[in-house]
């Protein structure tokens, strides 16, 4: 279970890092075509999803103990 968590953890930080970078990237080449800002949407939704899962297994790790 700890290294799931670890693992998970490590998947959000990198798509919170990665999701800052193209939305700083997008806004400093002012882009608005429709395939970055869906590739910046799908990259959030994943960070959403993954942050969801982290915080669910820190509760369960919490209650566990």
């Amino acid at each position: 279970m700890k290294i799931i968590s670890i693992i998970i953890a490590a998947i959000t930080v990198l798509l919170l890092l990665s999701t800052l970078m193209c939305g700083l990237w997008i806004k400093s080449k002012g882009l608005t075509d429709v395939g970055s800002l869906n590739f910046h949407m799908q990259i959030g939704i994943g960070t959403v999803i993954f942050g969801l899962i982290s915080v669910i297994l820190l509760i369960f790790k919490t209650l566990k103990n």
